[in-house]
C-alpha cells in the first residue's frame, strides 16, 4: 500500500509564508511610495499656491500704495479747488466793490453841486453809508438830502442830527446822514 501524505513539508510552508512576507513588504513599499509621491504632489501644489498667493499680495500692495497716492492727490485737489473757489468768490466781491466808492463818490458830488455844503466824513459799511458834514444853512442840508433822493443810487435816507454851531464867527450847521447805497 502507498501511503500519501497530505501533510505539507514543512519547507514549503516556510517558502509560502516567506513568499507572503515579501508580498506584504513589497505592497508596503508601494503603499509607502504612493503615499510619499502624493506627499510630494501636495506639498508641490501647496508651495505653488503659497507662491501664486504671495506674488498677489505683492501686487495688491502695490496696488493699494498707488491707490493711496491717487487718493491723496484727489483730497489735495478737492482742498485746492475749494480754497481756489474762495479765492475766486473774494476777487468776484472784491471787483464788484471797487467801483462802489468811485460811484459813491461821484453821486454825492452831483448832489451837492450848486450848494454851500462840504463833507468831512464819509464812512461805508456794507452797503450803509453815513455821512458828517458842514453846511451853512438848514436849507441846503434839505437840498441835499432831496438831491440825494432824486439818485437811484441812494434809498433810505435819514437824517441823524443837524446841530449848529459857530467857526471862526460864522454861524454853520453839522449835520450827519445815514443812507442805503443801491448797487
Amino acid at each position: 500500500m502507498i501511503k500519501i501524505n497530505l501533510l505539507a513539508i514543512p519547507k514549503a510552508r516556510k517558502a509560502k509564508k516567506q513568499m507572503e512576507i515579501q508580498y506584504e513588504f513589497v505592497l508596503a513599499g508601494v503603499l509607502i511610495g504612493f503615499v510619499v509621491v502624493a506627499c510630494v504632489y501636495f506639498w508641490y501644489l501647496m508651495n505653488s499656491q503659497i507662491s501664486r498667493l504671495h506674488e498677489e499680495k505683492t501686487k495688491a500692495s502695490a496696488e493699494l500704495t498707488v491707490l493711496k497716492e491717487k487718493v491723496k492727490e484727489v483730497e489735495n485737489y478737492e482742498s485746492n479747488k475749494k480754497v481756489l473757489e474762495d479765492k475766486n468768490r473774494i476777487i468776484e466781491q472784491l471787483k464788484k466793490n471797487q467801483g462802489a466808492p468811485v460811484h459813491l463818490l461821484d453821486e454825492l458830488s452831483k448832489s451837492i453841486e450848486p450848494l454851500k455844503i462840504w463833507l468831512t466824513t464819509i464812512t461805508e459799511q456794507g452797503p450803509t453809508v453815513d455821512i458828517e458834514g458842514k453846511a451853512i444853512t438848514n436849507a441846503d442840508i434839505v437840498e441835499f438830502i432831496n438831491n440825494m433822493k432824486n439818485s437811484k443810487f441812494f434809498s433810505d435816507i435819514q437824517l441823524i442830527e443837524s446841530k449848529q454851531a459857530i467857526e471862526l464867527n460864522i454861524p454853520i450847521y453839522n449835520f450827519k446822514l445815514r443812507c442805503t447805497m443801491v448797487i
